[in-house]
């Protein structure tokens, strides 16, 4: 079994992190990414990492915000995993079992008391992995938005 590490992400690695975003957020387009990466790095509320084995490579990504309320959650604020991926060939191997166990290490780490993430409702394999590793289901919501650029009152 190859061991892995959490390797901290730079301006200098926004290609790779744009491919490994575009399988994670298949709809957002490039330019969105590209601002939002930006915007990322900048905010103290976000901590980005790629995942790399111990031959150097890097198999994935995890980004986490600290949000200050979760739904099911009582502390504040909340480590979040907003997005998780692993290629491939790591998937179904205990690969994510262990990045979710360096998470948790580091939210111990710093004093947190809960760690929270979502599925979309239709990402059943996700669901499962996170039931089997622990999680609990909390809420089950459909979201809702309006566009105020399409708003004239």
């Amino acid at each position: 079994m190859l061991t892995m590490k959490l390797v901290a992400i730079s301006q200098l690695d926004f290609p790779l992190w744009a491919r490994f975003r575009s399988e994670i957020y298949p709809l957002l387009s490039e330019e969105f990414n590209t601002t939002e990466m930006s915007s990322i790095l900048r905010n103290d509320l976000w901590h980005c990492w790629f995942i790399e084995n111990d031959d150097g490579e890097r198999i994935g990504l995890v980004e986490l915000s600290l949000r200050n309320i979760v739904d099911g959650c009582l502390s504040s604020p909340v480590p979040y995993i907003e997005g998780l991926y692993l290629i491939e060939t790591q998937r179904g191997r205990g690969s994510g079992a262990r990045v979710i166990e360096m998470i948790k290490q580091w939210c111990y780490k710093y004093g947190y008391t809960e760690l929270a993430t979502d599925a979309e409702l239709t990402n059943v394999r996700a669901q499962q992995f996170y039931e089997k590793i622990g999680f609990e289901e909390v809420d089950r919501v459909v979201e809702y938005r309006f566009d105020m650029k399409e708003y004239k009152p």
